[in-house]
């Protein structure tokens, strides 16, 4: 299955993004540091668009974070 990973998805510009790739039926693997939103996002997402949509919580700023989460998509 092909899947869309978006970081920053819970606000600005990642979420606008995920809204546009949701509305293509896009499956859609969402990366934020706030879990709250992102459930709720997820929700939403399968809901109003009939999508497969995971999320992972993470902050991007840290060191080894991108390994951690590629570490975590490739199983």
């Amino acid at each position: 299955m092909e899947v869309t990973l978006i970081t920053g998805a819970s606000g600005g510009i990642g979420q606008a993004t995920v809204a546009r790739l949701a509305d293509r039926k896009h499956n859609l693997l969402l990366i934020a540091r706030n879990e709250d939103k992102l459930e709720e996002q997820c929700k939403f997402l399968k809901e109003k668009f009939d999508i497969d949509a995971q999320y992972i919580v993470a902050d991007l700023s840290l060191p080894g974070t991108p390994e951690q989460i590629f570490e975590e998509v490739k199983t």
